[in-house]
């Protein structure tokens, strides 16, 4: 019989729920300080020709906000708090928050570029740890799915040798996904 307390987890999860809910708070903590470090670069963004990359980091930014609401909701779902507490965040972060010079635009796309590789490389390790002890996968796999868009969409950029429009190619970029 399952107890009406246990919310979604049922007997079929085999997860350790609280070294899972562990984990969503480092994740937790990494898409905050990346969705910060995103919006703070896309406003030292400056020129008309750069606009496209200002408009992307913003977006990039509203995309990690909502999947840091995904990953406190599932936290609460799974019986634990999800620490937003600003004091925490930086030391449980897998990026650091790294700011630039006004119009460095190189620097910043670049620092981007590697905070959203170290994120795909934490969540590949996540998804493969949790594997399919609980429904969790699924949450971190789009997760997943989003930073490697915003990798391959920022990866151009780090070419000294491609011009600044290149960032967003032919193609219309929509909320983080090329």
């Amino acid at each position: 019989m399952w107890d009406p307390d246990d919310g979604p987890i049922t007997p079929s999860n085999r997860a350790d729920l609280s070294a899972l809910a562990r984990l969503l708070n480092v994740l937790l903590s990494s898409v905050i300080v990346s969705s910060l470090q995103y919006e703070h670069h896309a406003l030292l963004v400056r020129g008309l020709s750069a606009q496209p990359v200002a408009d992307y980091l913003f977006t990039c930014a509203d995309d990690d906000r909502a999947e840091a609401r995904a990953l406190a909701a599932r936290i609460r779902d799974l019986g634990f708090a999800a620490d937003h507490d600003p004091r925490h965040l930086a030391g449980r972060s897998r990026i650091s928050f790294q700011s630039f010079a006004a119009g460095d635009l190189t620097g910043i796309v670049a620092q981007n570029l590697v905070a959203a590789r170290i994120l795909v490389q934490t969540l590949q390790e996540a998804v493969r740890w949790v594997g399919d002890a609980d429904p969790t996968t699924r949450l971190l796999e789009r997760l997943l799915g989003a930073k490697e868009a915003q990798a391959c969409v920022l990866a151009p950029e780090s070419a000294p040798d491609r011009p600044v429009e290149q960032i967003t190619g032919d193609q219309e970029v929509t909320r983080g996904h090329p």
